[in-house]
């Protein structure tokens, strides 16, 4: 009989998690080791041995840590799973490289006898579903993110090597999880025409923006895990037909290449992965740029704005939303753009009236005349603003209101929003907990949940994690038991 493979103790793999986490923030930063300990008064050195689960991190340090990086409080709150015994040696398992640490996170999550024994046996009976671990998002990195429940009942995201959750899992879920990274798909835009997405005689460039308003209305239904592989073939692709053209056809050629560039920026926000985000962003105002399409480089100003947002960097959120409008022409939908991620950046700051203020101003762009000469941003609408200021709401601690808001805002979704409809649920779930109960809540979270599950956005699995947090209290409720057990079957769990 074949031994079970052994565990580390909880102390360990916490310590693991907290230095996988380290390190994932500080270079979605993009700082090294020694500019982030030169930031909070600390050697390089330290910041090295606590990455590689070699020192623990004490609480005061983990607080301004999460200052520095602007994790919303991830590490300060992960640290009562570290060992405080900072004068313990370390282990030969302790001194491994980074990919060392990455295996003994993967080690940690996936060797407990909810996912290799119980699992297995449900593998090797037939009551197997398909969606197991939904809230695995691959990075652009080849790494995996993925949702985990910890020893003490939280919910937070670890970092491993795909390959490490693969072979965990694969036998589990009997199929494939996600799609390979950076794998390109098999259909090129010739062969995409012949088989009807678009005309095969059309222009390159028309032909690459049909295909991506297909994959755009794809990942509204599927979400991101789904679309990314193409997206970005499709820019390999555009970059070769370059190669061969020239003066108005490169100049067009370079601005759907920056279109592509600006929509994998979204997907893999929508996945979590902030740092690839970050990266097509740029990319995205470096080839709008070159390419002279100046409504793009606004738009493009403006969703940095939003990604900034959802990182919790409230300095950069304004900044950037400023700068946005700044360039916009006025009245128009992305200077409206801009005013509603900046106004989710003052509320970030605490800043209610400031936040308010620049609502009312989109709002006021939306519902009147538009002097827009781009269909940039016309998807911008009265519901998707009261959509964001119900988060903001929420923010700042106005739960009744902004219940009322999500309220309204999911009425009016297109059906084939179901991607946002989940994100608007989950939100909407954390508000209800406060305005309405644990009922309501955990009933908006199953629902949330199960869109979740299927399209792999992140942005729903966090807000999940952060309302089955707070719903710990309430575990004697129906509705809650229940919404917990079904996210318990699509995460990982510590040992």
């Amino acid at each position: 009989m074949p031994q079970r493979p052994k565990t580390l103790e909880p102390s360990r793999s916490a310590r693991a998690w907290f230095g996988a986490e380290l390190r994932h923030w500080r270079e979605t930063r993009r700082l090294s080791q020694d500019a982030l300990g030169t930031s909070v008064h600390v050697s390089g050195d330290l910041i090295s041995k606590i990455e590689k689960g070699q020192r623990p991190c004490k609480p005061e340090l983990a607080v301004t840590l999460d200052a520095a990086l602007g994790t919303g409080g991830v590490l300060s709150r992960g640290l009562e799973h570290v060992d405080s015994d900072a004068d313990k040696q370390p282990s030969d398992v302790d001194r491994a490289d980074a990919s060392g640490r990455a295996s003994r996170v993967a080690k940690a999550v996936t060797h407990s006898p909810s996912v290799t024994e119980a699992d297995h046996r449900r593998a090797a009976g037939k009551d197997v579903d398909a969606a197991a671990l939904g809230s695995a998002m691959a990075l652009m990195s080849g790494e995996v993110r993925v949702a985990c429940r910890m020893s003490d009942g939280r919910i937070t995201f670890v970092t491993m090597p795909r390959r490490k959750l693969l072979r965990s899992v694969t036998a589990v879920a009997g199929a494939t999880l996600l799609p390979a990274s950076g794998t390109s798909s098999n259909v090129s835009p010739i062969e995409a025409g012949s088989a009807g997405l678009v005309a095969p005689d059309v222009h390159p460039v028309e032909n690459f923006r049909s295909l991506r308003r297909s994959l755009v209305e794809c990942d509204n239904f599927l979400g991101p895990r789904n679309v990314v592989a193409d997206a970005q073939e499709h820019i390999r692709q555009i970059q070769q037909l370059r190669q061969e053209a020239s003066g108005r056809d490169r100049q067009e050629l370079m601005q759907v290449q920056a279109e592509y560039a600006e929509f994998c920026s979204w997907l893999y926000q929508d996945s979590g992965d902030f740092r690839a985000a970050q990266y097509w962003a740029d990319r995205a105002i470096e080839w709008s740029t070159v390419a002279g399409a100046h409504d793009l480089t606004i738009y493009t100003m403006a969703r940095k704005a939003q990604l900034a947002g959802d990182m919790r960097d409230s300095l950069d959120t304004v900044d950037l939303a400023e700068a946005a409008q700044r360039i916009a022409p006025p009245r128009s939908r992305l200077s409206a753009m801009g005013a509603v991620y900046g106004a989710h950046g003052h509320a970030l700051r605490g800043d209610e009236r400031a936040s308010q203020n620049a609502y009312d101003q989109a709002l006021e762009v939306v519902a009147g005349p538009s002097i827009d000469e781009t269909s940039r941003g016309r998807w911008l609408d009265a519901s998707y603003v009261e959509a964001q200021r119900a988060r903001s709401l929420s923010a700042l601690g106005n739960h009744q209101d902004a219940v009322s808001g999500f309220e309204r805002a999911i009425r009016a979704l297109p059906t084939s929003y179901r991607r946002d409809r989940g994100v608007y649920l989950a939100r909407a779930a954390v508000a209800q907990l406060h305005a309405d109960g644990p009922e309501a809540a955990a009933v908006s979270g199953s629902a949330a949940l199960a869109i979740a599950t299927a399209t792999g956005s992140a942005r729903i699995f966090t807000e999940l994690a952060l309302l089955d947090t707070k719903l710990q209290r309430w575990t004697s409720v129906a509705e809650v038991s229940e919404f917990r057990g079904a996210l318990d079957n699509v995460v990982l769990h510590e040992v």
